[in-house]
């Protein structure tokens, strides 16, 4: 290619990096953990996943039972820090509990056990089913215990830091007591909790401005029609923004779900399908955003996405797998510290290069996308986000030289929102500000091509 005509060739990179920038949705996984039954074989982590949140696939019988050999309900939550995070009661629904545990995994299939929390309650005999619930002051976990003689009721605990190892006492939530299974969502300012009546055995619906409340049952006794005998309540919200309920069926009727679009209203329950009945037991369900495949191998290859969790500490996703840098991967959690993302293993326009991975301190040119030379002042892979053509891997803050002007504006913007990935082909995250700044950038490449073209001699 003659020099005249580099410039040109790298505006209609450009234009053509524009066309493509536009979001096109991102794609959902719905990732449900659960445990199998009250065979100690079966008292362990069962992960499914779904594209529609109600056709489940197995993902990993993952064998894992914690420090305890025995877990039960597990309630799965996705962090900053791009990690999945299970709270879990620790022991038999016949021996005694007093704590409950918390386990992570950048997979959700290899799972590391964190912590033991005391249930702090006097008196307690068991402390079950702990369910994960985020609210603007941070992270708090709704328990389930025992007061005495089976008399459960609702506390909430709040993660002291953001590792969380370390919790608040536990305050009384203001459900029960003789409520158990109490699960929370909040839709616009009203909270919405739903708990199994352990005296009339119906799952009822209670309203409150205040997760602390005081709370008002709106739903009492059999208000939604679904009869007695269910339990192991966990709600989810589909892409629609509709709601769907996951209820235990303890009565041997199987496994069940109900939908509803306002949280007050609800249809009848139906039997989850693909085999599930009868078969899984107690969990709850995770919305989790990933991004879609990508164009010409740039794509979300190495972009942290919702599901691939890009989050605190730089922590971004792995990508597709070897030679697919168009994907992001469906089991990849954050990598630690700063790891760039795999952005495939082939090099070419908008591939990440073949050393695959961008360094825990610089990115190089690994991971880096035709024409960018250099892009090393990548911050210890902030991104991961596989190149799109003259992009860099870690997205530097700065432009490399050398044809490495896309590599500084795949930097800070793109940071921002790692773990929110659109899944545009050209890798560009949903919520974003550069627009102006890719503007001026086509506007000093236009320029470019106007310096480089040569000058007609004088008559």
């Amino acid at each position: 290619m003659s020099v005249a005509r580099r410039p040109y060739f790298f505006v209609s990179t450009f234009l053509a990096f524009l066309a493509c920038a536009a979001p096109v949705g991102a794609a959902t996984r719905y990732v449900f953990t659960t445990f199998r039954g009250d065979a100690a074989a079966d008292e362990k982590l069962s992960v499914y996943t779904s594209t529609d949140g109600l056709n489940f696939k197995l993902l990993s019988d993952t064998g894992y039972g914690g420090p305890t050999g025995v877990l039960r309900d597990p309630s799965i939550m996705k962090h900053t820090d791009g990690k999945f995070y299970i709270a879990y009661t620790l022991q038999s629904w016949t021996t005694s509990s007093t704590s409950f545990g918390i386990a992570s995994s950048t997979d959700l299939e290899t799972w590391t056990f964190l912590v033991e929390v005391p249930g702090g309650v006097s008196g307690a005999h068991f402390t079950w089913a702990p369910e994960w619930f985020k609210d603007s002051d941070g992270i708090h976990l709704i328990v389930n215990i025992d007061e005495g003689s089976s008399a459960f009721s609702a506390y909430d605990f709040k993660a002291k830091s953001d590792d969380l190892k370390t919790w608040d006492p536990p305050v009384a939530l203001g459900i029960g007591p003789n409520n158990i299974d109490t699960f929370v969502v909040k839709s616009g300012a009203t909270y919405h909790a739903f708990s199994k009546n352990e005296s009339t055995k119906y799952i009822e619906h209670a309203t409150a401005s205040s997760f602390h409340g005081p709370w008002s049952w709106v739903g009492k006794n059999d208000w939604a029609g679904w009869g007695s005998g269910k339990e192991g309540i966990a709600l989810y919200q589909l892409d629609d923004g509709s709601w769907r309920m996951f209820l235990d069926c303890y009565g041997g009727c199987g496994f069940l779900y109900a939908d509803s679009t306002n949280l007050d209203e609800w249809s009848e329950t139906k039997t989850v399908p693909g085999g599930l009945s009868g078969t899984v037991r107690h969990g709850t369900v995770l919305r989790d955003e990933m991004g879609t495949a990508g164009m010409a191998g740039g794509g979300t290859a190495g972009a942290a996405g919702a599901m691939n969790g890009g989050g605190a500490s730089g922590a971004a996703g792995r990508g597709g797998a070897p030679s697919d840098g168009g994907r992001g991967g469906l089991a990849s959690g954050g990598a630690p510290m700063g790891a760039g993302g795999n952005g495939g293993s082939s090099p070419g326009a908008g591939q990440g290069g073949t050393t695959s991975t961008a360094g825990a301190s610089a990115s190089g040119t690994s991971g880096a996308g035709a024409g960018s030379a250099n892009a090393t002042s990548g911050a210890s892979g902030t991104t991961g986000r596989g190149g799109s053509a003259g992009r860099a891997a870690a997205g530097g803050t700065s432009a490399g030289t050398t044809g490495g002007a896309l590599a500084g504006a795949g930097g800070t913007a793109s940071a921002t929102n790692a773990g929110d990935d659109s899944g545009c082909g050209c890798a560009l995250p949903r919520r974003t500000a550069s627009t102006p700044g890719l503007v001026a950038l086509a506007v000093a490449l236009l320029a470019l091509r106007r310096r480089a073209r040569p000058t007609a001699p004088r008559a």
